[in-house]
């Protein structure tokens, strides 16, 4: 239980142990911690935790995660095309983020902390949770860059986003999507839904189908897995193993 997670998690950091949370235990992980990180702060969730000289320590990892796979799929980002007669963009691909809930927050500061994205949509079916993630990021972002780069969208029917990240859990199911691709504007050029099991995701499907380069969550389960162990061991992980063993357990 949460009332509990914090003192299994300082007693194994404190015995020379560490280890991954998931959900819905991440946020009481996070108020369990001596030091933070940064990622840690702006999205108020831990899932890597250790301990050294006494201080039990905590990351984000699912955040470098998410960069690694973002740039796997689409590049560094890199300026998007403007459209004729429309102002100048912020550097970067335009984003519709789905959900509102801890997934999308460690999304949107992955999006503004590695300068990823240009504008960042949100889209969630209850809009006040969207409404006060938006203000959690505001003003956020790298230095000269726009103050207010996140903003919410009432329905994402009708968008024309560059990328689309699914971070609700929509597709667990293995039948279930959180949108359906041909409603947009226009098909993006990439998607990145966080959801994963045995088989490709029905929106990875869908995305796959009509041309989208797109990825499951697995990949950023695998990279976050690879970030964790650095903060454990200090040293990068055997090349391969942590995609690996997604793998063997996906088959």
């Amino acid at each position: 239980s949460a009332g509990e997670c914090g003192e299994v998690l300082r007693a194994v950091a404190l015995a020379g142990g560490g280890g991954n949370v998931t959900a819905p235990l991440k946020e009481a992980a996070a108020r369990s911690l001596d030091a933070a990180t940064g990622a840690v702060a702006a999205t108020g969730a831990c899932n890597a935790f250790w301990a050294r000289d006494g201080v039990v320590h905590g990351d984000n990892t699912d955040v470098e995660g998410f960069a690694g796979t973002w740039k796997r799929i689409l590049g560094a980002g890199g300026p998007r095309t403007r459209r004729a007669g429309a102002p100048p963009a912020p550097q970067g691909p335009d984003v519709l983020v789905l959900g509102a809930g801890g997934a999308a927050r460690g999304v949107v500061h992955a999006l503004l902390e590695f300068g990823l994205a240009g504008r960042i949509e949100l889209w969630n079916r209850t809009a006040r949770r969207a409404e006060r993630l938006a203000e959690r990021f505001a003003g956020a972002g790298p230095p000269g860059g726009p103050s207010n780069r996140v903003r919410v969208v009432a329905a994402w029917q009708g968008r024309a986003p560059d990328v689309v990240v699914n971070a609700t859990a929509a597709g667990m199911d293995g039948r279930s999507a959180p949108i359906d691709l041909r409603k947009l504007a226009a098909l993006p050029r990439g998607l990145i839904d966080l959801v994963y099991g045995e088989a490709l995701t029905p929106l990875v499907r869908q995305a796959r189908a009509m041309g989208v380069a797109a990825t499951d969550g697995r990949d950023m389960l695998a990279r976050q897995a690879e970030a964790s162990y650095r903060r454990w061991f200090g040293e990068d992980p055997p090349a391969g193993v942590m995609a690996g063993a997604v793998r063997r357990k996906s088959a």
